[in-house]
């Protein structure tokens, strides 16, 4: 259910085992948005972290309204710096850290050829860079506390060659997919599972803006066997799955979000 839309219950569904804590990043808009929601009403302490505070406080204050925790942390993710003491002061919130979902991303437009550095750079520094800085913080957290589980945020595009003129976001997410998996090697005796959501066409504001689903919304339906775009709560769910103990054996998984796009 998606809980951006949906009315939220009076309580959360769930306590949560031992109230469990699930940092969200990129998480005062679309698919972040609608996951911070989901984990709250599943019972979750949720850190809502993003650039934009004021939508990021309008998230916390549906969570609160619900019956459920949230606090607020705001960083620019290409600030290294900043970044670690975000990262820092979200598992202050509430002494530790459970969950992680990173889902901060932008487009990346161009193809090999006539991409802009600019863009391409963009592309690798939050996609890719960002995510490895926000894992390396979120592993020494979740170390100290005897494990966790990180969900990374990945797209179709990380799996396949889906269009021309995306180059630089496919080449960055397709990185992310690599990091995601060798964490997923390299912390699975530590208590620590990581895995991804491959997210396809998902009627958000970053799906419908320019350059990042070529030849356009409408076509992609015509390549999806389940005919539609997916909404951000369908991805939630596929995420508060991953973090629950009902996934307590997946790691190095990537889940395909996506009407059966990469079935085919």
């Amino acid at each position: 259910m998606d809980r951006t839309t949906a009315p939220a219950p009076t309580a959360p569904a769930e306590a949560g085992p031992a109230r469990r804590v699930a940092l969200v990043t990129g998480a005062t808009s679309g698919i972040g948005a609608a996951t911070a929601l989901e984990l709250a009403w599943r019972g979750l302490r949720v850190v809502v972290l993003g650039r934009d505070e004021e939508r990021g406080a309008g998230v916390v204050e549906r969570i609160r309204a619900s019956g459920g925790e949230a606090a607020l942390v705001t960083a620019d993710l290409c600030d290294d710096d900043a970044l670690e003491s975000a990262l820092d002061a979200a598992a202050a919130v509430w002494g530790r850290l459970d969950h992680a979902f990173n889902n901060a991303g932008v487009t990346g437009p161009g193809t090999v050829a006539d991409a802009d550095v600019e863009d391409f750079d963009r592309a690798f520094a939050v996609n890719t860079r960002a995510l490895w800085l926000c894992m390396r913080a979120e592993v020494r957290h979740m170390t100290s506390t005897g494990g966790g589980s990180i969900v990374n945020n990945l797209s179709v595009h990380s799996v396949r060659t889906v269009f021309r003129g995306v180059a630089p976001y496919a080449a960055s997410k397709a990185a992310a997919l690599a990091l995601t998996r060798c964490a997923a090697v390299e912390l699975a005796d530590q208590g620590i599972r990581v895995n991804g959501v491959a997210s396809g066409p998902v009627d958000t504001g970053m799906f419908a803006g320019p350059g990042m689903a070529p030849p356009g919304a409408d076509a992609w339906s015509t390549l999806l066997p389940m005919g539609r775009a997916g909404t951000t709560g369908e991805v939630a769910d596929a995420v508060a799955w991953l973090f629950s103990d009902e996934a307590r054996y997946v790691t190095g998984n990537v889940i395909a979000v996506d009407g059966g796009f990469l079935a085919r």
